[in-house]
């Protein structure tokens, strides 16, 4: 076997600048939720949980547990602890850090 190195590429280099970095298309303020989690459903087919007080959105996704969870508070003064709470009472077992989302 030959080993061919070069100094110059095998195929024309473009000079086209590189594109900007990308940005939501979505305003700020259409942003869904402030808080993500991962959690674990409880055992047996179960729908996303109805949280007083709580919009989620869920993707079956996740590192941790069964599903990736993002939720926006609809009163001021709930929290990551809140949340974490609501999901307990339903039978739901939030895992990790609740992380805010990057917007």
């Amino acid at each position: 076997m030959t080993l061919n190195t070069r100094l110059t590429p095998a195929f024309p280099l473009s000079r086209m600048q590189a594109p900007q970095s990308l940005r939501s298309v979505r305003p700020a303020d259409e942003l869904f939720g402030g808080l993500v989690l991962e959690a674990v459903r409880p055992t047996g087919p179960q729908d996303l949980p109805v949280l007083p007080h709580w919009e989620l959105r869920a993707w079956p996704v996740a590192r941790l547990g069964d599903v990736t969870l993002e939720a926006r508070p609809l009163l001021p003064w709930l929290g990551p602890d809140d949340l974490r709470a609501a999901l307990r009472e339903v039978g739901w077992t939030p895992l990790g850090p609740v992380r805010g989302r990057r917007g």
